[in-house]
C-alpha cells in the first residue's frame, strides 16, 4: 500500500500548522469533506472519470507527514499538538452512529516526523534531502509553505488613508507595511528571495528523484503558497529582489510564475510516464502573530475582530482561522488531477502553445484561493495570476536563472 509521504515546510506554526491539521483530519474520513468542495465555476466535474495516475488514493489508510522546520524543539511541540487534535477528531468520528471504522485504521498508520531544514542557509538543504533519501522510498507531495515577511513598521498615514478610501482592501491587501529591503543572505543572494523563492526551488530540485519515483504510482504534486499581497513591483533584471521596496509581494509573485512555468514544462514532457505537477495556492487572510512586533496586543486582537466584520459584510477572502486558510492547499493535495484539468479548462480553456512543437497545450495561469462564506464555511476560489500570460517569457527566464544558479552551486559542492 503506497500511502502519501507529504513534506511541508514551515509546518510548526501559522498556515503550515493549519495545513497539517486540516490534511490529517480530512484523511481520517473515508470520503474527505474537502473532496466534495466544488467551485461554482466547475461544471460537471463529478461526471468525469479519473484518469489512472491522476487519482489520489482514497480512502487513505495512512500517511507519513514530514515537518520540515528550522527548530526541532518548536516542531516537536507542534507535532504533539497535531496528534492531540487528530485524536480528538477521531474520537468524535468514532462516536458517530454512522461510523465506518476508517478513522481508527488511519490513525494507526499516521506517522509524523521532523527533519530540520533552514531555507535561509542553503547548506542545510542537501543534508535534509539526504535524510529523506535514506528513510523514505518516495515523496508524493511537497508543500512549499515556509517563508519570511520582512515587515518592519506600519506607515500609519498610508494605513489611515487606505482605511478611509477603501476599507475592505485595507483589510485584505494592505499597502501600508514598511519592509526591509536590500538584505543579502549568508549565501550571498537576496535574503527574502532566497527564503521565499530559491530555497524552495533548491528543495524541489533536491527532492525531484523522490518526487518522480515510480514507487509512488501516481503523479506527485508540488504546491507553492502565494499571498493576496502578491504583486510585481520589481525590474526583471532585479530577479533576486535586492532593490525592490516590496520584496515580500514580489517574491510571492515570482512563486506564482515559477509554479506555472514548471507545471507547463511538466505537461509538455510527453514521454514522461509520471509527472511532477505544480500548483499555486494562497490562504487568504488569516489571523497570525506576524504583526505582534508592529502593533500593540490590543490592536492585534482588535484586528482579529475586524477581520470577522470583513467576512460578515461579504468578503470571501477572510478565512481567519489557520485550518480554514489551509483549505486551498489541502484541496489541491487530495482532489483528482483530472478534476483540476476540467476546472482549468472550464475557466480559461487550454490555449494552444505554438512554441511547444505540438507537445500538448498551455495550462491557464490560475491560482487557487482559500475562501469562506460569511458563516465561515470553507470553499476554494480561483483567480488569474495577474499578468501570468503577459509575463510568460519572464517566467521562463526566472526558472532558467534559478536552474543555472542551482547547477552552479551543485557543481561547486562536488
Amino acid at each position: 500500500m503506497t500511502w502519501p509521504t507529504v513534506v511541508i515546510t514551515g509546518a510548526n506554526s501559522g498556515v503550515g500548522f493549519g495545513i497539517c491539521q486540516r490534511l490529517l483530519c480530512q484523511l481520517s474520513e473515508k470520503t474527505p469533506p474537502d473532496t466534495l468542495i466544488k467551485p461554482q465555476e466547475l461544471p460537471g466535474s463529478q461526471e468525469k472519470d479519473d484518469i489512472e495516475g491522476d487519482r489520489f488514493v482514497l480512502p487513505c489508510e495512512g500517511i507519513t507527514l514530514i515537518m520540515a522546520c528550522r527548530s526541532v524543539q518548536r516542531a516537536e511541540v507542534a507535532r504533539q499538538k497535531l496528534l492531540q487534535i487528530l485524536d480528538k477528531h477521531v474520537e468524535k468520528l468514532t462516536s458517530s452512529p454512522n461510523y465506518d471504522g476508517h478513522a481508527e485504521i488511519f490513525r494507526k498508520n499516521v506517522r509524523i516526523v521532523i527533519h530540520p531544514v533552514d531555507l535561509s542557509s542553503l547548506d542545510t538543504i542537501p543534508k535534509f534531502v539526504q535524510e529523506l533519501e535514506k528513510n523514505y522510498p518516495y515523496v508524493s507531495h511537497l508543500i512549499c509553505n515556509a517563508g519570511i515577511a520582512p515587515f518592519t513598521a506600519i506607515d500609519w498615514p498610508s494605513c489611515i488613508h487606505q482605511l478611509l478610501t477603501n476599507p475592505l482592501a485595507a483589510l485584505t491587501t494592505p499597502r501600508y507595511y514598511r519592509q526591509s529591503w536590500g538584505e543579502v543572505s549568508q549565501d550571498g543572494y537576496g535574503y527574502v528571495w532566497q527564503c521565499n523563492v530559491f530555497g524552495h526551488y533548491t528543495l524541489y530540485k533536491g527532492l525531484y528523484p523522490l518526487l518522480s519515483s515510480s514507487k509512488y504510482g501516481h503523479h506527485s504534486r508540488v504546491i507553492w503558497t502565494s499571498s493576496l499581497e502578491s504583486k510585481k513591483s520589481y525590474d526583471a533584471k532585479d530577479w533576486q529582489l535586492k532593490e525592490t521596496r516590496d520584496p515580500y509581494g514580489s517574491s510571492k509573485y515570482q512563486t506564482e510564475l515559477i509554479s506555472l512555468e514548471l507545471d507547463r514544462r511538466a505537461l509538455h514532457d510527453i514521454d514522461a510516464s509520471k509527472r511532477v505537477r505544480h500548483f499555486t495556492a494562497h490562504p487568504g487572510v488569516t489571523h497570525t502573530n506576524i504583526d505582534l512586533n508592529l502593533i500593540s496586543p490590543l490592536l492585534h486582537y482588535l484586528k482579529h475582530f475586524v477581520f470577522y466584520l470583513a467576512r460578515w459584510i461579504g468578503s470571501p477572502n477572510h478565512p481567519i482561522a489557520l485550518e480554514k486558510g489551509a483549505v486551498s492547499v489541502v484541496w489541491l493535495s487530495i482532489i483528482s488531477l483530472s478534476t483540476l484539468t476540467v476546472f482549468c479548462a472550464s475557466n480559461k480553456g487550454f490555449k494552444s502553445n505554438s512554441s511547444s512543437n505540438g507537445h500538448g497545450s498551455v495550462r491557464p495561469a490560475l491560482k487557487f484561493a482559500a475562501q469562506t462564506d460569511w458563516r465561515g464555511n470553507s470553499c476554494v476560489g480561483v483567480t488569474e495570476i495577474e499578468g501570468g500570460e503577459a509575463h510568460s517569457e519572464e517566467a521562463k527566464e526566472l526558472v532558467d536563472h534559478c536552474e543555472s544558479l542551482y547547477q552552479s552551486i551543485e557543481t561547486a559542492r562536488t
